[in-house]
């Protein structure tokens, strides 16, 4: 498939591109719902929710047919997702636009759309798809590889992030460099707020999936360089190098906001309980800093939950 935007099959200005044309804004809306539905999905394990969000993209852009392929482990492209007729008959002419899907430079996948025979691509649905695209290749991506680091040492099998033994070997290692670089480092503990509750209500097996599935939600509302960790039960962990306690307020907002916008299958929204502290004035060691950071996050949870407690400095160690 190629990827390009065919002209307006009958020459001329598409009326549909008129500043404030109804059935353009319309059109861009419902596309640009669908695209982020998609997005929305990817995070998700209900197929159904996938399967939805792709026959609203493809009425969306009138397509006959749309396709999600995702990077398989031999390195090529399978299909994830396809639905209506996205393949062609041989010697079947239809406009066709092939997307890649990119987390970072590495492509994961592509996302392949079909015209109906005689219809084609305009610059403004062309474009929403661009857009989205960024969005869709880093939510496929990071989904790829937490799935296929859940077997590997140092990882935590549920939802493929590093465990918690692994992040305090990162503190330690961040915090004799904060110390030497006279620079900050910040880390972020918090509870997802009741989540005993779901398991007793939905089981372990939904309870996993949501802890996966957050998990997909903290990374990508995350920087490459930030360090998430599940470090046991429903607790995580980030490591935030260079930031100092005011980014790192912002960082636990963001993951707060994020986990609240996001749909669980089955839970709806979840809400979470945060505690902050920053190295080295909040802790003499890796250990120290850990202990204070877990203080505040009591001190969350104490004061009504779904909220964040900032450790105070001790001083200069």
């Amino acid at each position: 498939m190629s990827d390009h935007a065919a002209e307006h099959p009958e020459g001329g200005t598409d009326p549909s591109r008129r500043a404030g044309d109804p059935n353009r804004i319309g059109q861009r809306r419902r596309a640009s719902t669908s695209l982020w539905a998609a997005c929305e999905a990817l995070l998700s394990s209900d197929r159904r929710a996938m399967n939805r969000a792709l026959d609203d993209l493809a009425e969306a852009f009138g397509c006959e047919g749309v396709a999600l392929f995702a990077l398989a482990p031999n390195g090529g492209l399978e299909p994830w997702c396809a639905r209506g007729r996205w393949r062609q008959k041989p010697g079947e002419l239809r406009a066709c636009l092939s997307v890649p899907l990119k987390r970072g430079d590495e492509q994961v996948g592509t996302l392949d759309l079909v015209a109906a025979v005689g219809k084609g691509w305009n610059a403004d649905r062309y474009g929403l798809v661009r857009t989205a695209a960024g969005a869709l290749g880093a939510a496929l991506g990071t989904r790829i590889e937490l799935e296929r680091l859940r077997d590997q040492p140092g990882r935590d099998p549920v939802t493929g992030l590093p465990d918690g033994a692994t992040l305090r070997i990162r503190l330690a290692q961040e915090l004799a460099r904060s110390r030497r670089d006279a620079q900050p480092v910040s880390l972020v503990v918090f509870d997802l707020d009741h989540f005993a509750a779901i398991n007793s209500k939905y089981g372990r097996k939904t309870g996993d999936q949501v802890l996966a599935e957050a998990a997909l939600v903290m990374r990508i509302t995350l920087r490459e360089s930030d360090v998430v960790a599940r470090m046991g039960g429903d607790q995580f962990g980030v490591l935030l190098p260079g930031a100092d306690p005011q980014p790192a307020r912002r960082v636990a907002e963001r993951l707060a906001a994020a986990l609240e916008e996001h749909r669980f299958e089955r839970v709806g929204p979840l809400t979470a309980s945060f505690g902050i502290v920053t190295g080295p004035r909040g802790g003499a060691d890796a250990l120290e800093l850990m202990d204070q950071a877990e203080k505040a996050l009591g001190l969350a949870k104490k004061n009504g939950r779904r909220r964040v407690s900032q450790a105070p400095a001790m001083g200069i160690h």
